[in-house]
């Protein structure tokens, strides 16, 4: 079961989903929210399918995840498993990720973002859901256990 220490970072972290090629050449894509199934350990990020064609030709090919998510107060983890699927968002999803992206934007001006810069991704709504199945979940916020894993099952 995914740990319920991670549970905030899940529904209010910024986040970044990653893969890597058979060259181990690295790519990334921004999230937009997540939904979770804690009881089966599957996450499923909210992407801009124009901007993840590279990071999904990955999942595609080598079928493994990397997710990174971080709340502003520097708590974050890293998630890596095996590549389920993509599929449409769900009208609960989509408002779930209309409420973080605004909260993203006015978290960002806030801190001298200008709200234009923020909108350009922030501003858009996601179009796809990619679904893993979590395997292994590190601790990345700084301080002593940063990189340790996480027991979680």
């Amino acid at each position: 079961m995914i740990p319920e220490q991670t549970i905030e970072a899940l529904r209010m972290g910024f986040g970044h989903l990653g893969s890597a090629n058979s060259d181990l050449k690295t790519v990334h894509t921004d999230t937009l929210s997540t939904s979770f199934e804690q009881e089966k350990d599957t996450i499923t990020c909210f992407v801009l399918s124009s901007i993840s064609e590279k990071v999904l030709e990955n999942f595609n090919s080598t079928g493994r995840v990397s997710f990174f998510v971080g709340l502003p107060s520097h708590e974050a983890y890293q998630f890596k498993g095996e590549f389920i699927a993509t599929r449409s968002l769900t009208d609960e999803e989509l408002s779930h990720s209309e409420k973080f992206r605004n909260n993203c934007i006015e978290a960002l001006s806030s801190m001298g973002t200008p709200a234009e810069a923020a909108g350009k991704i922030f501003g858009n709504s996601p179009d796809l859901g990619v679904t893993f199945k979590v395997e292994h979940i590190y601790k990345q916020t700084p301080g002593p256990e940063a990189g340790q894993e996480l027991p979680f099952n």
